[in-house]
């Protein structure tokens, strides 16, 4: 009984070791990501960067019950050393009337809840854009190298 218990122990540790050994591969190290304030040269498009601003006013889709809305939504992505965008989201949106809310009045409660569901959309809508904008962006700069930037991008709509 003891031989079997030692040779069971035996095992359990080498079996142990096999494992701690694969744990404890050194891992792939990840680029650091700078903020434009960080950097030498912050990233821009090579056509220009009110491409982006001619890009998203072509392409965003807006829904139906917007009206009489002052928007901003503010994004964020990645620029990569190799100038593509990654990392895509749009984070919070700023919604104020465009015209006074005396003058132009939601009638009903249920129309504030769909309107307030609409304006959430518009944040997919904006990753969406974002994702098909294929244009190369020339990438920040640090010490003379290409690096990762985080990018903010607000953008604005005025909805009569």
């Amino acid at each position: 009984m003891k031989k079997l218990l030692l040779l069971l122990l035996g095992f359990t540790i080498h079996a142990h070791a096999q494992d701690a050994s694969t744990v404890t591969a050194t891992p792939t190290p990840v680029e650091k990501t700078y903020r434009s304030t960080e950097v030498d040269v912050k990233p821009q498009i090579k056509e220009g960067n009110y491409t982006l601003s001619m890009f998203i006013s072509d392409n965003f889709k807006f829904p139906p019950a917007i009206k009489n809305k002052k928007i901003t939504i503010f994004s964020s992505f990645i620029i990569e050393p190799d100038g593509s965008m990654t990392e895509i989201k749009a984070f919070h949106i700023n919604v104020k009337d465009y015209i006074k809310t005396d003058v132009v009045k939601i009638a009903t409660q249920d129309e504030k809840i769909n309107e307030a569901d609409q304006i959430e959309t518009m944040k997919g809508e904006t990753v969406r854009v974002l994702k098909l904008f294929k244009k190369t962006w020339e990438p920040a700069m640090k010490d003379g190298k290409p690096v990762r930037c985080l990018y903010n991008y607000p953008i604005n709509f005025n909805i009569e």
